[in-house]
């Protein structure tokens, strides 16, 4: 069956936003004395901060969350960027489909700040935050709520991410899954979580996209 809606992750997949993150974290571990441990805490990234926090400050989680949603949003502007071709590719994708939607982790505030300040709100009709879901990727919940915003099957979907947390709701929820090789994830972590697709640039996943659509 052809596809008509297609929804993308957020940070690591249309955002390059992963140097804010590490810059946040890196920051806050150092003002509360953890130990950054080769930076284990960035393999959380596609999960919600809270979860992060949790995992990381144990006690301390609520005033490692607090401080750092307080830096980020300092430094927020200065380096959230997204990754070249990202632009153009959901302007050639737009009129291909009945629509492109975000599903992400992150608080709706943050979420929508980034794609402002990049211009990608301007594409994207509905955004699926947090706030939205009582069980976040890599539940199925945050990709059946993207689905239904814009009254569409699992099977005429698509779910675009670049962690095993994107693969895992997406393929909880039916829909085909992509997996992108420029995001967190390194190529072998992604093959494991068995994608149906894994691509390494916007070329390749316009190829794809063009396929699923018009077959």
């Amino acid at each position: 069956m052809p596809k008509e809606l297609v929804l993308f992750d957020l940070d690591g997949t249309l955002l390059d936003s992963l140097p804010l993150i590490e810059t946040t974290f890196r920051y806050v571990f150092q003002r509360m004395e953890i130990p950054w441990e080769n930076g284990a805490v960035m393999k959380t990234v596609g999960l919600p901060l809270r979860d992060a926090c949790k995992q990381f400050g144990g006690a301390r989680w609520r005033e490692l969350f607090d401080c750092y949603v307080q830096h980020q949003l300092s430094i927020h502007d200065a380096y959230v960027k997204v990754f070249p071709g990202t632009r153009e590719a959901l302007a050639e994708i737009a009129p291909m489909v009945k629509g492109m939607g975000v599903v992400t982790s992150k608080r709706r505030s943050v979420a929508t700040r980034g794609l402002t300040i990049t211009g990608l709100d301007l594409y994207i009709e509905h955004l699926v935050a947090l706030e939205d879901v009582q069980k976040p990727k890599p539940d199925a919940e945050p990709v059946l709520l993207g689905l239904e915003k814009f009254c569409t099957r699992p099977e005429q979907a698509i779910f675009v991410g670049d962690s095993l947390f994107d693969v895992e709701s997406g393929r909880g929820a039916g829909v085909t899954t992509i997996a992108v090789g420029w995001g967190m994830a390194s190529r072998d972590e992604l093959r494991v979580a068995n994608p149906d697709f894994l691509v390494d640039n916007w070329s390749q996943l316009l190829s794809v996209l063009k396929t699923l659509v018009f077959k």
